[in-house]
């Protein structure tokens, strides 16, 4: 599936915009451009990266090892086709002005007419007090928007250091790991010739010792066997256990490149010499065999025999002209004695 020719990037305030497709290829893969910042496939790093620059030090990273040939970074910020527009600020629905009339006009009462009668001088009644007379009044409301009051943020305290009253002495050991790690992947070959495909696990490099780009032609030796082939990518379902050598680099598989590849002779395997096989002797049995052991002297004799018991040499007395059987391994020594052999003991 082709990528998108324009990617955005929203809410990082620093990186925010729109990334379009570069021209050419870099890297093997497409790399995407915006106003300041580039998008572009870190083969150093096996992931996708935004820097200042092509091949510059990566600000935001992707997955590693990445997978896919489009663009790959966190789905937070980061989605494909053009920036979507601010949406507006929606205006307030009570920006009204009104005129209000208010006419306050209250009917006087009539003053009481005293009554003319002989009588003492009647105290006359007061009139009545218009309260608000007739007053009219125009009134003109607005729209008001306060200004926000930025909130205050609380000064955070600093947090004392904390004293721990701990002291160690000693040696302490560091084993590094050296070598190279190969992640729990295959890289997936597919012959020029012939389409099989291979699965390797190894870390392969090219003949100038940088790593292979996907949907790349390349010559070489699989499985000892001289061939020409397309590196096609990253698989993680199969365990690869094909042996790859890379020996030429021939360009992109879309530029027709394998028609340029030429097998190389397979060299030829080393014999292997057989070794000799080392001869063990057999060992002879052993048998505990009687003999007759007879004293010639009037003396006590001795006499030594090989123990059936424990297969060490062991010496005993014989009395003067005594004759004793015995079992031994060997035949018994010693002076002045007469030795017989008889049957296994």
């Amino acid at each position: 599936m082709p990528c998108s020719s324009v990617y955005c990037i929203s809410g990082t305030g620093t990186y925010d915009d729109n990334y379009g497709i570069g021209p050419v290829l870099y890297n093997g893969y497409d790399y995407f451009t915006g106003s300041t910042y580039v998008i572009y496939y870190s083969l150093t790093d096996d992931c996708w990266c935004l820097s200042t620059t092509l091949g510059g030090t990566c600000l935001l990273f992707g997955k590693s090892p990445c997978l896919s040939s489009c663009p790959d970074l966190c789905a937070d910020f980061f989605s494909s086709g053009p920036c979507l527009p601010p949406t507006p600020t929606p205006t307030p629905v009570c920006n009204i002005d009104f005129d209000a009339i208010f006419d306050c006009a209250v009917t006087p009462t009539p003053t009481v007419t005293p009554t003319n009668t002989p009588t003492p001088t009647v105290t006359p009644t007061p009139s009545s007090t218009n309260l608000c007379g007739s007053v009219s009044m125009v009134v003109t409301g607005f729209t008001y928007t306060p200004t926000p009051q930025p909130t205050s943020s609380p000064t955070p305290t600093p947090t004392p250091d904390v004293n721990r009253p701990c002291n160690f002495t000693g040696l302490v050991t560091f084993n590094t790991l050296e070598g190279i790690i190969s992640c729990a992947n295959s890289k997936r070959f597919v012959d020029c010739a012939t389409g099989v495909e291979y699965f390797s696990a190894q870390n392969i490099l090219d003949s100038k010792g940088n790593p292979i780009i996907p949907d790349y032609v390349y010559g070489g030796f699989i499985n000892d066997v001289s061939t020409c082939f397309i590196y096609v990518g990253l698989v993680d379902n199969i365990s690869g256990v094909d042996k790859i050598e890379v020996t030429n680099e021939y360009g992109p598989e879309n530029e027709g490149s394998c028609i340029f590849c030429n097998v190389l002779p397979s060299p030829s395997p080393t014999p292997t010499p057989t070794p000799t096989p080392t001869l063990t002797p057999t060992p002879t049995p052993q048998v505990c065999v009687s003999y007759k052991v007879q004293n010639l002297s009037y003396n006590q004799s001795q006499y030594t025999i090989r123990s059936c018991d424990t297969g060490e040499l062991v010496t005993f007395n014989i009395a003067g002209n005594a004759t004793i059987l015995v079992c031994s391994y060997e035949g018994p020594t010693g002076l002045n004695i007469n030795i017989s052999q008889g049957g296994p003991c």
